[in-house]
């Protein structure tokens, strides 16, 4: 690669050079960033680290924030043949799920918006949470009566009970997410009563209100504060729709998103079995790996996920109405009564199967032929 290409592609990156090599310099010496998942194996010199990530950045326009949850600290195991850069990964994902083809359209609209994805699945008849309301700091939508009301009057009934989660319309990775429970007249996030005037400061964009999901006991029992959720992409071929990957999704500390961002952790799903195997990973920034949940105690390896696979066949019987989208990542809630879909994401998180798929690329790439 000569000198011109190289500098294009660093000046075509989010920040200027001098800030692209500050932050690598920070994922080099800063103790949380530079934690390695591998403590136990002969892992490489600083000097060396930092090379590859600028070699990396110079190859590939970006910072590889994942290189020690991916494990290239390791000076035994070289994995970068198995991984792609995250911006070629999210071009080749995207190119093919915003084509149009003959339509002068694209379908991600139906998965991007929550309140309309929501609409959508109940209208197929297909488990999903029920929405109850459209909030903003000003006003609240009642869904079952389609009436418009001020904020204020969200605690004028106290003969309703609502026990629910807000969620941002267009929010990803948990933004903003935060549970709500309307009773006797008050509001409760979590176990914090609040004010209405305190639920408007929360309220900073349009929100929708669902139905708590219940979920199963067998899930509750990793960590209760969340709803543990089985992330689930499947690819959209000429004749079918395929499974590619499968992940559970846990909180920890008592939070109340099982979100990766959020500091919850990650465990592969063996697709044939329907059980954890492996160890559990923690986005950078937030630990190293994990046999066992952190609070609940409960060891990953082998523990079964109830309904996974009548979940799958939920998922691949919704992604069977949407075909002109050509991959999609599910999150999937097991409640008692069997899996419930809580949304579909195009732009699902690369980085999950990246560091829990060993042969990534090579299945990932064959996909796209």
């Amino acid at each position: 690669m000569n000198a011109s290409i190289m500098t294009r592609r660093m000046r075509s990156a989010q920040h200027g050079p001098a800030k692209l090599v500050r932050k690598i310099w920070g994922l080099v010496t800063d103790r949380q960033l530079s934690r390695s998942y591998y403590p136990d194996e002969p892992t490489k010199s600083k000097p060396r680290v930092l090379a590859e990530l600028l070699w990396w950045l110079l190859r590939s326009g970006e910072i590889n924030g994942y290189y020690y949850v991916y494990g290239l600290d390791r000076k035994s195991v070289d994995r970068t043949r198995e991984l792609l850069p995250y911006r070629r990964f999210r071009r080749i994902r995207n190119r093919r799920n915003f084509r149009t083809g003959r339509a002068p359209f694209n379908y991600v609209c139906l998965l991007r918006d929550k309140f309309v994805f929501s609409q959508f699945v109940g209208s197929l008849g297909l488990a999903t949470p029920r929405s109850l309301a459209l909030l903003d700091a000003s006003q609240v939508t009642w869904l079952d009566t389609n009436q418009s009301v001020p904020l204020a009057a969200i605690v004028e009934r106290p003969d309703v009970t609502l026990d629910g989660f807000c969620k941002k319309l267009g929010g990803i990775q948990g933004d903003g997410a935060f549970p709500l429970r309307i009773e006797g007249g008050s509001l409760h996030v979590g176990h914090d009563k609040i004010t209405v005037p305190e639920l408007a400061e929360r309220l900073t964009d349009r929100y929708l209100l669902q139905q708590r999901i219940i979920q199963h006991d067998t899930m509750r029992a990793l960590h209760p504060s969340s709803v543990n959720t089985v992330r689930l992409i499947t690819f959209a071929t000429a004749t079918s729709v395929e499974l590619f990957a499968a992940a559970l999704r846990v909180g920890t500390h008592g939070k109340s998103v099982d979100n990766w961002a959020a500091g919850g952790l990650i465990i592969s799903i063996d697709p044939q079995r329907g059980e954890l195997r492996g160890e559990g990973f923690y986005k950078p920034g937030y630990g190293g790996r994990a046999w066992r949940h952190p609070d609940s105690g409960i060891e990953f390896q082998g523990f079964k996920i109830p309904y996974f696979f009548e979940a799958i066949e939920l998922v691949s019987r919704l992604h069977g109405y949407l075909r002109d989208i050509h991959s999609i990542g599910w999150d999937v809630a097991i409640t008692p009564d069997g899996p419930t879909i809580i949304e579909g994401n195009d732009d699902w998180e690369g980085g999950i199967p990246m560091v829990l798929e060993k042969d990534f690329r090579t299945r990932f790439l064959a996909l796209y032929r």
